[in-house]
């Protein structure tokens, strides 16, 4: 089993590799259970997607098709599943790393996924549920929102700034009377203020789409009771509640908590070689990056509420492992 919760399922056919691309895809059959030895018994070159199941019913009972982890690639899985086909997803980055190109086209990527899975080398992608896979698809939305906002925020305030107008703190941008006090910050040119007004105008509905889908998550949140009862974590609001239930899925998929952990990235990272010293630094430089961020963010929140034993507990813990002088306990801190 992977680290992911993923076990292999059992193959008793031929293994199929398929190079699937958004309109075709090109597969490979392979006879045998050694990467090295298996023979490459049919190919199917340039298939149109469209049929994908007409093309899964002519496969024999007991063969196991084969994916990379790309955008379409649990579709593909979906869409096979319903006429009695098993398929699995690789994770990209190892199969990548695995296979070499030097030689690169449909037909060979097709073998060499198939010998890739053979292999054991690379690991298996956890196939999410549908819940799971529109709750990823809203927490992707949102993050993009966030980042299209952020920029459209800075990309203003860098054409203030490049004028000498700096505004006052509490100024709602997204707001008429913001944008007013914007407009009224400088003897603006005619072509500046079409600028300002297109600026404003990106900022606006950046933000609008952010707060759409901050409302979409919180009343699926409200609709889900494990949801709920993440909340009543210090620093766990509905956007982390959220976002671990979309990146986590079914959590009973890790074996123990440890396996959760390194899924996450969380996990310390261990230098043991030789005779090196030995001991753990920071954190992996993998995992899920997006839920982790967030997290580190609700950690923050943590530290930052005062009246709950978390907060005593979490800057006891930070000052004990951090041997950075840059930390600044909340009693040094000047007062809110």
């Amino acid at each position: 089993m992977n680290a992911n919760g993923t076990s292999a399922p059992v193959c008793s056919g031929r293994v199929i590799g398929m190079d699937l691309h958004p309109d075709i895809f090109s597969a490979a059959a392979l006879a045998g259970r050694d990467a090295a030895t298996a023979k490459v018994e049919q190919h199917w070159e340039q298939r149109p997607i469209a049929e994908l199941e007409k093309w899964g019913r002519t496969l024999r009972a007991g063969d196991l098709v084969v994916f990379e982890a790309s955008g379409n690639s649990f579709a593909a899985v979906d869409r096979l599943r319903t006429v009695g086909v098993e398929a699995v997803v690789l994770e990209s980055q190892r199969a990548g790393q695995i296979r070499t190109t030097y030689c690169a086209n449909d037909r060979l990527d097709a073998v060499k996924l198939g010998r890739i899975y053979l292999s054991g080398l690379a690991k298996l992608v956890w196939h999410p549920d549908a819940r799971t896979r529109e709750r990823r698809e809203v927490l992707h939305c949102h993050r993009q929102a966030v980042t299209t906002a952020t920029r459209a925020r800075n990309r203003l305030k860098s054409f203030l700034s490049d004028h000498h107008v700096r505004l006052k703190m509490g100024i709602r941008l997204t707001e008429p009377s913001g944008a007013a006090k914007v407009q009224a910050s400088a003897s603006w040119t005619a072509l500046q203020k079409l600028l300002l007004e297109e600026m404003l105008g990106e900022l606006k509905l950046a933000e609008a789409r952010r707060r759409r889908l901050v409302t979409v998550m919180a009343k699926e949140v409200a609709s889900d009771p494990s949801l709920l009862r993440l909340m009543r974590l210090l620093g766990v609001r509905y956007i982390i509640a959220f976002a671990i239930a979309a990146v986590v899925g079914d959590i009973t998929r890790f074996a123990n908590p440890k396996k959760l952990v390194a899924y996450l990235g969380l996990a310390p990272s261990v230098a043991d070689s030789g005779l090196s010293i030995r001991g753990r630094g920071g954190l992996v430089p993998f995992g899920r990056g997006d839920l982790r961020a967030l997290l580190i963010q609700s950690a923050h929140n943590a530290l930052r509420q005062r009246n709950s034993p978390l907060h005593a507990w979490g800057w006891k813990l930070c000052l004990r492992k951090s041997n950075r002088t840059s930390l600044s306990p909340p009693w040094r801190a000047s007062s809110p």
